[in-house]
């Protein structure tokens, strides 16, 4: 309901292939910024300026400083601001033609395959969240990309509401492809589809990241995560695939079932940490190594070159393709090759999942199908709009 009025209030311009200029992107993120962060700050206020809405908190005693709710805040911004790209760049596919105009309410009222197909899609699209966000979560908990790119969003061990988008960059775009299927792939779905999963993809985590236990939405089984890591990478609609693969988590404590490659040792040594400091890496500045700014610039230039060409647009279908594989693949490429080259890591480029067989296969062919293959496609396809 919350996310129809939203739409009905601010909807998508499909028609218009202008839909991409300056003042509609400072629109849309201005209407994003304030609605999104109204509910993060509503979870935010309750239980820890009133601190009276939640009494079982996961960590007692510890809470984030001003410092480290300035770097959350910034980082959970450019999620939003990557969000309304994504919106931005949406709405020039549909109105340049080379993506069906999506059909409106009445069409959709008015024939019963289209509304079979957008009722059997809204259904499922809790579903599909759980199972591509799985897949995508595993996939970056590989070394390399775990350094480089997901380690910023487990600086927060005991996370409070911002560090559920408190994401690097790089991560924002391979979890926010999950508003990608079925959106670019099947046609006669509602622009509501593509808006309800972005709206579930943004206003989900703060709930589930708010470090209490005792509220609706509140995640067990995620901040178990947050506390050992490597465990528990979906929620508990996908318990069953840690479960086979060995990563499933029960408690805080020991577990029966765990049999990946954290180890207690290490869990008791962050707990502890936990216990003193509510996150000493949680704070804007200067990198902390080489390997890490190598990486964050070459990300920094492909974004701004990436924008660029996307706002004159009018690729051809062999340039687009180079630019799509650019920013799907380009990522990782570059962050096996830093890893392998400008660090002093000597973890195994696959650790956790060294000693994995079908898990590291689902794991690196479920993301390469969820996450790259629409990646490259929205690219591509985003390159080919002609602007003039």
């Amino acid at each position: 309901v919350l996310c129809g009025a939203y739409l009905h209030l601010f909807p998508y311009d499909t028609t218009a292939t202008t839909g991409g200029s300056a003042l509609n992107f400072a629109y849309r993120l201005a209407i994003n910024s304030v609605l999104c962060g109204a509910y993060y700050f509503y979870f935010y206020a309750g239980l820890y300026i009133m601190d009276g809405w939640g009494k079982r908190k996961f960590f007692p005693g510890s809470y984030p400083t001003r410092g480290n709710m300035v770097h959350n805040i910034y980082y959970w911004f450019l999620g939003v601001v990557q969000w309304t790209l994504y919106e931005i760049a949406m709405q020039k596919l549909w109105g340049s033609g080379l993506m069906p105009t999506p059909p409106t309410y009445e069409e959709i009222f008015s024939s019963a395959p289209l509304l079979v197909l957008n009722s059997a899609t809204l259904l499922a699209i809790p579903i599909w969240r759980d199972i591509h966000f799985y897949s995508a979560h595993r996939f970056l908990h590989i070394r390399p990309l775990y350094r480089l790119v997901h380690s910023l969003h487990h600086r927060n061990t005991d996370p409070e509401p911002f560090s559920g988008m408190t994401m690097h960059p790089v991560e924002h775009l391979y979890y926010f492809s999950n508003a990608l299927i079925p959106c670019i792939y099947v046609d006669g779905l509602s622009p509501l589809m593509f808006h309800f999963l972005f709206f579930h993809l943004t206003f989900a985590p703060a709930a589930g990241h708010s470090g209490y236990d005792d509220h609706f939405g509140s995640d067990q089984y995620h901040a178990i995560h947050h506390a050992k890591f490597e465990a528990n990478y979906g929620s508990p609609s996908s318990a069953f695939i840690d479960r086979l693969l060995g990563t499933f988590r029960e408690a805080l404590g020991k577990s029966k079932e765990y049999t990946g490659e954290w180890s207690e040792k290490e869990a008791e040594k962050a707990e502890a940490h936990t216990k003193r400091v509510w996150s000493a890496h949680s704070y804007l500045g200067l990198h902390a190594n080489s390997s890490q700014a190598i990486y964050d610039f070459c990300m920094l230039c492909l974004a701004v070159v990436t924008v660029y060409i996307l706002n004159m647009g009018g690729l051809t279908e062999t340039q687009a393709t180079a630019l799509g594989l650019a920013v799907s693949v380009g990522p990782i490429v570059v962050g096996v090759l830093v890893n392998k080259y400008f660090s002093k890591d000597k973890m195994s480029q696959l650790w956790p999942f060294q000693k994995e067989r079908w898990g590291l296969l689902y794991t690196t062919l479920s993301a390469g199908v969820f996450c790259v293959l629409p990646v490259f496609h929205f690219v591509k396809w985003c390159a080919m709009i002609d602007q003039k």
